[in-house]
């Protein structure tokens, strides 16, 4: 079980953050409550994070001398 919690706190910590982080700086830009057009700004930016970094990350190491 503790290895469990182990693996899977920090995991949605990170998704937490990279959902929440687009969400907050949308919110921030456009203003008003929170709500639905803005957590949809946060996964989509969260996606588009997540794809961008992987694609860097594959590119590094797809480069490397074997």
């Amino acid at each position: 079980m503790m290895l469990f919690l182990r693996g899977a706190v920090p995991l949605l910590l990170v998704g937490l953050a990279l959902v929440g982080g687009p969400a907050l700086l949308a919110w921030w830009v456009m203003g008003g409550p929170l709500s639905w057009p803005h957590l949809l700004v946060g996964v989509l930016g969260g996606a588009a994070l997540l794809l961008i970094l992987g694609l860097i990350f594959g590119r590094a190491v797809g480069r490397m001398r074997k």
